[in-house]
C-alpha cells in the first residue's frame, strides 16, 4: 500500500514466497505468480477470478512497511460465496518477515483442513532485507526486462550479502540462459558453475543449484535431465526449473515429455507468457501446428517477444511470407533493432531457388557486422535462423559443424534445438542429423534413457524421421 516501487518488490516477494511454500503441497493446485498478479490492485469480482484461474479460494492481503516495522494482513476467501475462511493481521519487525511467510502458509493449510506430515518452513535465506528485495526484483526482470538486467541486479544482491545462496542460484540460471546465445559456450558454463558452486557452498541442499553445477562442471544430458527433474519435484513452483527442463527435453528429442511438463506449467500459471511460449514449442515440434500458433499468439499478447519470431518462422515454413516478415519485423523492432528493412530483403532474396542460398551467405555476415560488436553475436543467431525458415537445411548443418564453432557463436546444441522444433522442414530426417546428434552426445543419452520421439534403433543403427 505504497507508491514506492521498492516496497512493491518487497510485497510481491512476500506473496511469491507464500505461493512457493503452498505449491509444495501435492493436494493443492496453486496458481503461479504471473497469473495471480494479473489481478493485483484490481477490484475484480472474486467469482470471475475463480473462474478465470480455475480455483475455489483466493488469498488476498496487503503490506504496510514503515521503517523497520511491517504490518501484513491476509485473508482466505471462498470464491463461491465470498465468505472468509481465515484472516489475520501480523505486526512485526522487518526481520520477522520470513516467520510471517511460514505462519500464513500454515494458517491456510489449517483453514483448508489439509493434513501435512511436516511443518512447511521457508527458512531465512538472507539477513539483508535490501538484498532480499533485489532478489525478487531480479525474478521480475527475468520476465520483463531480460536476463542481462536480472544478472546485474543479482550481482548487487550478492554484493550486499555474500552468503545469499538463492541469489547465487538464480544468478547461475541467468548464465544458463545466456550460454550459447549471449555468451559463448565455455564462458557461460564457467560463470554458471562458479555461481552455482557459491550457492552450494552456502546451502548444499539447493536442488536447482545442484543441477546447474552438474551441467557446468561435468556435463551430460542424462545428468542435466535428472537434476532438473529432481529440482522440479522439490520445487514445483519454480518457473526457471520448468523452462530449463522443457528446453532440454525438446533439444534432445523427448517432445511429448516436454509437452507434458509445459502443459503442467500452463495449468499452474495460465497467464504466464513463457508458459504458453514453451507449450507452443512442444506443440509445433510434435506437428500440432494450429495449437502451436494459437499458444504463440497468446504468449505474444501476454508480452513474450520471442513468440513473434517463432510465429514468423512458422509462416515462412508455410510460405506465407508477408505474415512471416511482419512478425519477424515486429520482433526485431521490439527487441531494439529499429531498422528492419533487411528482413523483407533477406526473405525475398533468399526465396530464389537459383541464387537464394548464395545471397543469404553474402548478406547475413554483412548485416551482422553493421551493428555494435556487443550485439553482433545475438543478431547473427537471429539472422541465421532464416536458413531454417527458408528450408536451406544443408546450410543449417554447415552452420552446426563449421560456422558456429569457428566464430564462437553459440553451440551446436542451440541450433539443434531450433531445428528440432521446426522438424516439419525435414531437419531431423536429414542425413546429417544423426551425425550432429552424435557430435552433441544425444545418441549416448538415447542409449541410456530411451529413444526420442522421432528416432528408433533397427539392427543396431539409429533411424530418424
Amino acid at each position: 500500500m505504497s507508491s514506492d516501487p521498492e516496497q512493491e518488490y518487497f510485497s510481491d516477494g512476500l506473496t511469491e514466497e507464500i505461493l512457493n511454500l503452498l505449491s509444495r503441497i501435492p493436494r493443492l493446485k496453486v496458481i503461479g505468480r504471473t497469473s495471480s498478479f494479473a489481478f493485483k490492485g484490481k477490484n475484480e469480482d472474486l467469482r470471475v477470478i475463480g473462474q478465470t484461474l480455475g480455483v475455489t479460494t483466493v488469498l488476498e492481503g496487503s503490506v504496510r512497511k514503515s521503517g523497520e516495522r511491517v504490518r501484513v494482513t491476509a485473508q482466505l476467501i471462498d470464491v463461491s460465496d465470498g465468505s472468509h475462511l481465515w484472516s489475520e493481521t501480523y505486526d512485526r519487525t522487518l526481520t520477522d518477515i520470513f516467520a510471517i511467510q511460514d505462519d500464513v502458509a500454515a494458517a491456510i493449510i489449517d483453514a483448508l483442513q489439509i493434513h501435512v506430515g511436516t511443518k512447511l518452513t521457508r527458512g531465512r535465506p538472507t539477513n539483508n532485507t535490501e538484498a532480499y528485495a533485489l532478489f525478487f526484483q531480479a525474478r521480475v526482470s527475468l520476465n520483463a526486462k531480460g536476463v542481462e538486467h536480472a544478472e546485474e541486479i543479482l550481482l548487487k544482491a550478492v554484493d550486499l550479502d555474500p552468503n545469499f545462496a538463492e541469489a547465487y542460484e538464480l544468478l547461475a540460471f541467468t548464465y544458463w540462459e545466456q550460454t550459447g546465445w549471449l555468451v559463448a559456450e565455455a564462458e557461460g558454463r564457467r560463470l554458471m558453475g562458479e555461481a552455482a558452486a557459491k550457492a552450494l557452498a552456502i546451502n548444499p541442499d539447493l536442488a536447482f543449484a545442484q543441477a546447474l553445477f552438474g551441467s557446468a562442471s561435468n556435463f551430460s544430458w542424462l545428468r542435466e535431465i535428472q537434476g532438473l527433474e529432481q529440482a522440479l519435484h522439490e520445487e514445483p513452483g519454480k518457473t526457471e526449473v520448468v523452462e530449463a527442463l522443457v528446453w532440454t527435453l525438446l533439444n534432445v528429442g523427448y517432445l511429448q515429455e516436454a509437452l507434458d511438463v509445459a502443459e503442467g506449467y500452463v495449468d499452474r500459471d495460465p497467464l504466464l507468457p513463457a508458459a504458453n511460449y514453451w507449450m507452443a514449442q512442444a506443440f509445433y515440434a510434435l506437428g500440432r501446428t494450429s495449437e502451436a500458433v494459437a499458444a504463440w499468439e497468446l504468449a505474444a499478447q501476454l508480452g513474450h517477444n520471442f513468440a513473434k519470431l517463432f510465429i514468423g518462422h512458422a509462416n515462412l515454413v508455410d510460405k506465407r511470407d508477408d505474415i512471416g516478415i511482419a512478425q519477424i519485423e515486429a520482433f526485431m523492432q521490439e527487441y531494439g533493432y529499429p531498422d528492419t528493412n533487411w528482413v523483407r530483403e533477406l526473405v525475398t532474396g533468399g526465396r530464389d531457388p537459383a541464387t537464394g542460398l548464395a545471397y543469404l551467405d553474402r548478406r547475413i555476415p554483412q548485416i551482422s557486422s553493421s551493428v555494435p560488436t556487443e550485439d553482433a553475436l545475438e543478431l547473427q543467431g537471429i539472422l541465421t535462423s532464416l536458413y531454417f525458415g527458408l528450408g536451406y537445411l544443408d546450410q543449417c548443418f554447415e552452420i552446426l559443424f563449421d560456422i558456429a564453432l569457428e566464430s564462437g557463436w553459440g553451440d551446436a546444441a542451440s541450433d539443434l534445438w531450433f531445428g528440432t522444433i521446426f522438424r516439419q522442414t525435414g531437419f531431423t530426417a536429414h542425413p546429417k542429423y544423426l551425425e550432429a546428434a552424435a557430435a552433441n552426445d544425444f545418441i549416448e543419452l538415447w542409449e541410456q534413457r530411451g529413444p526420442p520421439d522421432f528416432c528408433k534403433k533397427l539392427d543396431g543403427n539409429w533411424q530418424c524421421e
